[in-house]
């Protein structure tokens, strides 16, 4: 477990170092994001797309993803997904009124925690800030992080040039079908504001019957603001 005063895993500390401004390096912040993108419920179901805003904390895990589908003409549809507090959450209401689902408990709760962890590209001071983020070297291109225990995980994937490429766990539950293996990976490093961040992700389950890719999305603005 590392605590404030260790050293970051080389490859974390070399990721930062080059994708952190120094200026911006131990500052409490939290990443706003404004994203568009796809999402689908199925592989045999069409493309959904969506807008979307989230916050991603530094110092703690905890992130909000609020999004907008439009699913008909005149048929919109609110989603936020979220750990906050140590807990998942997922919600899903028609007309941001009207609730078509709802999911809590414990593979919710591991679900969205590994969420935060596969993202943390987008909020890189929370490797320095989060006391919460455990790390295991894997080997020269991947780091295992961790929160809470150690099934939690994600294994950080870094290209060639140091760039953190994706993540990947076998541990996050799908639905009711339970733990298969999940992977993301990202693209297009961009300059937002002094952050060099991925403008573009792209997200699947392997499971028996091949790779459903389930969500590909674009980072159209990324801030960081003052941390409560």
């Amino acid at each position: 477990m590392r605590d404030m005063g260790n050293h970051l895993p080389p490859l974390i500390h070399a990721y930062v170092q080059r994708y952190v401004p120094e200026t911006l390096r131990g500052l409490r912040r939290t990443t706003l994001l404004h994203q568009t993108g796809e999402i689908r419920l199925a592989p045999d179901r069409d493309w959904i797309p969506f807008t979307a805003e989230q916050t991603i904390e530094s110092t703690r895990t905890e992130f909000v993803w609020h999004a907008r589908f439009k699913m008909a003409p005149l048929l919109t549809g609110v989603v936020e997904d979220a750990f906050e507090s140590g807990e998942g959450r997922l919600d899903a209401k028609i007309w941001g009124m009207i609730p078509v689902a709802h999911a809590r408990g414990v593979d919710v709760d591991r679900g969205e925690a590994q969420r935060y962890l596969s993202e943390l590209a987008w909020c890189p001071t929370a490797f320095e800030l989060n006391p919460e983020l455990n790390y295991i070297e894997v080997d020269e291109r991947t780091v295992r992080v961790w929160v809470h225990d150690e099934q939690t995980y994600v294994d950080l994937l870094f290209g060639a040039d140091g760039e953190l490429a994706g993540a990947r766990t076998t541990t996050r539950v799908r639905g009711d079908v339970g733990p298969q293996p999940w992977e993301g990976h990202f693209s297009e490093y961009r300059d937002f504001g002094g952050i060099q961040a991925p403008a573009r992700g792209e997200v699947w389950w392997d499971g028996p019957d091949g790779r459903f890719l389930y969500w590909r999305g674009e980072v159209v603005q990324l801030q960081l603001r003052e941390s409560n």
